[in-house]
C-alpha cells in the first residue's frame, strides 16, 4: 500500500467531520498505524477540518498518501460566505494538531486557514 494516493472531497459542513475520520482510520489500518496513532490522526484530521471551516468554504479537499507513516492536505475550496473571524479554538486546533503528529504545517493567506498539511510516521 505504500505510496498510494486517495483523494476526497466533502462539502465544508460539520456533518462531514465523521466521514473524514472514518476514511483516514481505515486507510491508517490498511497502511499498518498503530491503533493510537490511528486515534492520533482521527482526532488531528477533524481538528484540521474545523480550522479550515472557519474560512466558510465549499468542500474540503482531503488527499491521503501513503508512505513512511501517513501523510494528509486538506484543502479549503471555493467560498460560500463571510470567513469568520480567528477564535480563541483556533489556537487549540493548533497545539492539538502539533501535539498529536509529527510534522504540520498550516497555511495561511490573509490571516484566513486555507490548508492544513501533517504527517504521522510509525
Amino acid at each position: 500500500m505504500s505510496g498510494d494516493v486517495i483523494r476526497l472531497e466533502v462539502p465544508a459542513r460539520p456533518e462531514y467531520i465523521l466521514a473524514v475520520r472514518l476514511v483516514v482510520s481505515a486507510v491508517a489500518e490498511r497502511g499498518g498505524c498503530s491503533i493510537e496513532d490511528i486515534e492520533d490522526l482521527k482526532v488531528a484530521s477533524a481538528e484540521a477540518c474545523i480550522l479550515l471551516m472557519d474560512s466558510a468554504p465549499e468542500t474540503l479537499d482531503i488527499r491521503i498518501t501513503v508512505g513512511d507513516g501517513l501523510s494528509l492536505e486538506i484543502k479549503a475550496l471555493g467560498q460560500r460566505g463571510a470567513a469568520a473571524k480567528p477564535s480563541s479554538e483556533e489556537g487549540l486546533s493548533q497545539y492539538l494538531l502539533e501535539a498529536l503528529v509529527d510534522d504540520c504545517e498550516i497555511r495561511q493567506e490573509g490571516g484566513v486557514v486555507k490548508s492544513v498539511r501533517f504527517t504521522k510516521r510509525p
